[in-house]
């Protein structure tokens, strides 16, 4: 549907579960792991219904996010019931990949069609370090699998960190040499006390193009795209660049969010947000037209550049 600016929004992250398996550092700096914090978690029968009013509104494409989605021991019956929903042309998911190795056959006999996977180092002590104790090898060996299983391309997500990964970015580039791979170079964003707390660390993407002529552009990407694709003469993969921070496209942003416990959140950068869970539960036959009235009033756009604090960690938005 088009909102009240004019945007086709058409696309939706649905955060299926707060709780992760790992505490990366720039998500939940010192803490535990993100453990479950809601208390009152959407059914699979509940996503599917909120989907099908998505939509309704206009909604055609699905990703499914966390926390670390592949938690939920029943993701494969969500998945499942989004991929059947007529009107749904694309579902996919993004994940630590912790998992993903024992689960992607299942997954893709789901209906899922194509996967995120966070990856910050290439380095296994490092990787350990950055996702407070992940085993690199498994991340990988998702990676290594869902290439076999031809769920291409598959994105590769690297949040840089100035003084911390940042040494890795050629290392990075390289993967795409001879793979169908899209390495995404993701601007640190103040969401979390260290989002919030380290904004000179922030590695801005226009720097990592400028200082590599060798960066082929590839053209303007689809309208809602958020990422901007380059490439190497020669190489097989793409290099992706998302820059919330440096590069505001809010005027094109085409998406909202639905939160694990029923809040839909039209805009990361923006916390407002509204809970859906009461007319979902008790009144369903007006969900389609709360959910429409919520999506036309989406924000203008976000607030990072203006001492922007979340009420929410990122595991407890959706990524």
């Amino acid at each position: 549907m088009i909102d009240r600016l004019g945007r086709k929004i058409e696309y939706a992250r649905i955060s299926v579960t707060d709780s992760c398996n790992l505490k990366c550092l720039y998500c939940s700096p010192g803490d535990s792991k993100c453990e479950q914090k809601c208390d009152d978690y959407l059914t699979p029968e509940e996503f599917e219904i909120i989907v099908r009013s998505l939509v309704n509104a206009g909604m055609s494409k699905v990703r499914i996010t966390g926390g670390e989605p592949l938690v939920r021991r029943d993701i494969c019956e969500i998945a499942e019931r989004i991929s059947k929903i007529q009107g749904i042309d694309d579902i996919s998911m993004t994940t630590n990949g912790i998992n993903l190795g024992k689960m992607i056959d299942s997954l893709k006999k789901a209906g899922l069609k194509r996967l995120n996977i966070s990856l910050d180092s290439l380095q296994p002590d490092r990787f350990n370090y950055i996702t407070g104790g992940g085993n690199i090898q498994n991340t990988l060996e998702g990676i290594e699998k869902a290439m076999e299983l031809g769920m291409n391309p598959v994105k590769i997500n690297t949040v840089l960190i100035k003084g911390v990964n940042d040494d890795e970015i050629d290392d990075f580039i390289e993967l795409t040499r001879d793979r169908e791979l899209e390495v995404r170079f993701i601007e640190l964003m103040p969401i979390g006390k260290f989002g919030e707390q380290n904004s000179d660390r922030i590695v801005k993407n226009s720097d990592i193009i400028r200082d590599r002529p060798g960066l082929i552009y590839c053209g303007e990407s689809t309208k809602g795209v958020t990422a901007s694709y380059y490439r190497i003469e020669g190489y097989i993969g793409k290099v992706g660049f998302i820059s919330p921070v440096s590069h505001k496209f809010c005027s094109s942003c085409n998406r909202i969010r639905v939160t694990c416990d029923g809040k839909l959140r039209p805009c990361l950068g923006n916390n407002g947000e509204v809970d859906i869970t009461d007319v979902l539960r008790n009144q369903p036959e007006k969900l389609d037209d709360f959910i429409k009235k919520i999506i036309y009033e989406k924000p203008e756009g976000h607030n990072f550049e203006s001492s922007f604090s979340s009420s929410r960690n990122m595991n407890r938005i959706g990524g």
